[in-house]
């Protein structure tokens, strides 16, 4: 049976798996940044982060633990992607190595660090039936990785029944809709793991794409945050338009799908699609298709996006 969206802001914390490319672009930082607020608010409770590419640096985790532990969170698990995305991405990052050697953590490099999907299974597998969030902000590996798992010895269930039985709801930031003028990054980092989850995840996706992001400028506001904030460093050290990120902002892609996730479809914020399916072709261009009997939709910004920026930006300075 299909599961609906939240429209409102959960009574209780929304129990969240976060997976993340924190590697190339620092709206990844933010969006932790962002998770950690609301967790402070009581709004969410983060299980686990997971990444999702395979940092040249390999120091991805070590960057999210910097982040959780600044925000007093330094036990949430974290697991890497050890195979990485598919599409070959050989630059180095500009802030993971700084938030691994200057800020405190306990984290090991990635390759000592569990695999993302063994801390998927295991932190679905002690989860309470239909109660988490998936939000998804950079190449879905891991996500094709739970769907073909087999049973193991944190669970029975295979991994479509894991994510039948477990998962509330998968957020993902990918693709342009309703259609894109050219692939998206998040999809062309691995386009077959893009296709496998379009057609074969077995809940409800709620898709957010490029075009939001781009519409939020955030993150300017950090140059007033404190020295030893990890993810105003990251901010620093992100070239942007001939500068650095934190000078004018850049495209909050990710904190706005980590808002999503926790808070689900605000009617002021929001507008939604009817159910649909995205198409992803071998490129990772994507189109949508509507169809009533589908599970997946994706959202528009109502209005102009000043509120959202607003909101991103005072979570982000929390």
């Amino acid at each position: 049976m299909m599961l609906p969206f939240a429209a409102t802001v959960a009574a209780d914390p929304v129990p969240i798996i976060f997976d993340t490319d924190m590697a190339g672009d620092c709206d990844d930082a933010g969006a932790l940044a962002v998770l950690n607020a609301l967790a402070d608010r009581g709004e969410a409770q983060i299980l686990a982060v997971v990444t999702n590419r395979k940092c040249t640096a390999g120091v991805s985790g070590g960057a999210c633990d910097a982040i959780n532990t600044f925000y007093g969170r330094p036990d949430i698990p974290i697991g890497t992607d050890k195979d990485g995305a598919k599409f070959p991405w050989n630059k180095p990052s500009t802030y993971t190595p700084a938030l691994f050697e200057d800020f405190p953590h306990d984290s090991p490099v990635d390759t000592e660090l569990p695999d993302a999907l063994e801390v998927y299974r295991k932190t679905l597998a002690a989860a309470p039936d239909g109660s988490v969030v998936i939000c998804s902000v950079g190449a879905l590996s891991n996500l094709e990785d739970l769907l073909n798992s087999p049973a193991d010895e944190h669970s029975p269930r295979t991994g479509i029944e894991l994510i039948e039985t477990k998962v509330r709801q998968t957020v993902i930031m990918g693709g342009e809709f309703p259609r894109s003028s050219k692939p998206e990054t998040n999809v062309r980092l691995d386009p077959p793991a893009s296709v496998a989850v379009v057609h074969e995840w077995p809940g409800p996706i709620l898709w957010q794409g490029f075009e939001i992001g781009n519409a939020l400028h955030c993150g300017a506001k950090l140059q007033n945050a404190s020295g030893n904030n990890p993810v105003r460093r990251a901010f620093q050290l992100r070239p942007y338009l001939g500068g650095f990120a934190i000078d004018h902002g850049k495209p909050a892609h990710d904190q706005a799908a980590v808002l999503l996730a926790v808070r689900g479809i605000e009617p002021e914020l929001w507008t939604v699609s009817g159910n649909g399916r995205v198409v992803v072709d071998s490129d990772g261009h994507t189109q949508w298709h509507s169809a009533p009997q589908m599970q997946h939709r994706y959202v528009s910004i109502k209005g102009r996006p000043d509120r959202l920026v607003n909101i991103i930006d005072e979570l982000m300075m929390k």
